[in-house]
C-alpha cells in the first residue's frame, strides 16, 4: 500500500527540527562563553549544509516514491509516464552511472520531472519566487562547501545584494547568523530553512 506524501514531509520536518535544536544548543554555549565566534560560525555552516542535503534527500525520496507508486500524492493529476516498480531500477535510471543526482538547481528536478511525470506534476507547481529562493539556498551552500572565488563572488552578487550587513557578516557562514528579522527574532539560517520547509509542504 502506498504511503502518503505527508510522511515524507514529516521526515524532513523532524530532521530540520533536530538541526534547529542543535543550533539553539550551540547558541546557548556561545552565550555562556563556552565556544567562540569562529566555532559557532563553523557550526552554522555545518548545519546549513546538512539542512540543504536533507531537502535534496526529501526531493529524491518523493520523486522516486511517486515514480514507483510507493508514495501517493495529495495533488490531483499526478501520474507517472512510465511504469517502474523497482526503487533500485528507478534510481539506476536517474543516476545513469553517476554516484548521485543533483536535484538542485531546481531546474534539474523540473526538467527530469517533465520526462517521468505527466506535466511534471507535482514538481512543476512551484512559483518563480520558490525557485528563486531555492537558487539562493544553493548559492549559499556552494559558497560554504566550495569556498572558491567564483562561488563567493556569486554569493555576494546573488544573495548579499540589497542587504546591509557588517563586513564580517558578509562571509557566508557569518551571514547565516546575521539578523533577518527583529520580530520575531530570526536569523538568515532560520529564514532560509523555514522557507525551504514551506516549499516542501507545497510539494506534499
Amino acid at each position: 500500500m502506498a504511503r502518503s506524501d505527508s510522511e515524507v514531509f514529516k521526515k524532513l520536518h523532524r530532521k530540520l527540527k533536530s538541526l534547529e535544536q542543535m543550533r539553539k544548543k550551540q547558541e546557548g554555549l556561545f552565550l555562556n562563553h563556552q565556544i567562540v565566534t569562529r566555532d559557532i560560525e563553523e557550526i552554522y555552516g555545518a548545519i546549513y549544509l546538512n539542512a540543504v542535503a536533507s531537502f535534496e534527500s526529501f526531493i529524491e525520496e518523493l520523486f522516486i516514491g511517486l515514480l514507483v507508486g510507493r508514495i501517493h500524492s495529495k495533488h490531483s493529476r499526478v501520474a507517472a509516464r512510465v511504469t517502474i516498480k523497482s526503487t533500485k531500477v528507478a534510481r539506476d535510471i536517474l543516476l545513469r552511472g553517476r554516484n548521485f543526482f543533483n536535484w538542485l538547481p531546481y531546474d534539474n528536478t523540473e526538467k527530469t520531472a517533465r520526462i517521468f511525470f505527466v506535466d511534471g506534476r507535482p514538481f512543476t507547481i512551484l512559483t518563480m519566487d520558490d525557485k528563486e529562493l531555492l537558487g539562493k539556498c544553493l548559492v549559499i551552500r556552494n559558497a560554504i562547501a566550495h569556498k572558491s572565488r567564483y562561488a563567493v563572488r556569486k554569493f555576494s552578487k546573488e544573495v548579499l545584494s540589497n542587504i546591509t550587513l557588517a563586513p564580517r557578516d558578509k562571509r557566508p557562514k557569518s551571514f547565516l547568523r546575521s539578523q533577518f528579522s527583529m520580530s520575531p527574532p530570526t536569523n538568515y539560517y532560520q529564514h532560509y530553512v523555514a522557507e525551504t520547509l514551506k516549499i516542501a509542504m507545497k510539494l506534499c
